[in-house]
């Protein structure tokens, strides 16, 4: 899924390709992704830890938009956006779409078409859904 990341903090934005990732809460920018696009570390100031399926990862917090292209608009959602300390073993990793994004979506996975369609619902993630 490609997307384009604003920190607007600190004035860094970028394409970045996300893997849809159901199982993560919230989306996740991995060392890989941010080292390719010049992030410094030594600027964030949020940290984190949090547990996944591959254990314990400290994380920065940061406020970021997250815009992606639909047939008809470009949509954003101004997220907490997760940010991964950089380590030798997670160089390889691409970054995770979560579900503080993904649940503002309708998604239809196909298996036999090999197809995963997603459909906006909605565009500010901050606000809840309503019933």
């Amino acid at each position: 899924m490609e997307g384009f990341v604003q920190l607007p903090r600190l004035g860094w934005s970028g394409n970045v390709s996300f893997i849809f990732d159901t199982g993560a809460d919230t989306s996740l920018l991995m060392p890989l992704d941010a080292q390719r696009m010049g992030i410094d570390y030594g600027l964030f100031e949020n940290e984190m830890s949090t547990l996944g399926i591959g254990g314990a990862s400290e994380n920065f917090v940061e406020s970021a938009y997250l815009a992606f292209v639909g047939d008809e608009a470009l949509y954003g959602y101004e997220i907490d956006l997760h940010i991964c300390k950089p380590a030798e073993e997670l160089m390889t990793i691409p970054s995770l779409l979560g579900r503080d994004v993904i649940d503002q979506w309708r998604v239809t996975y196909n298996k036999s078409e090999l197809e995963l369609l997603a459909e906006v619902i909605r565009w500010d993630a901050r606000e809840p859904l309503e019933d």
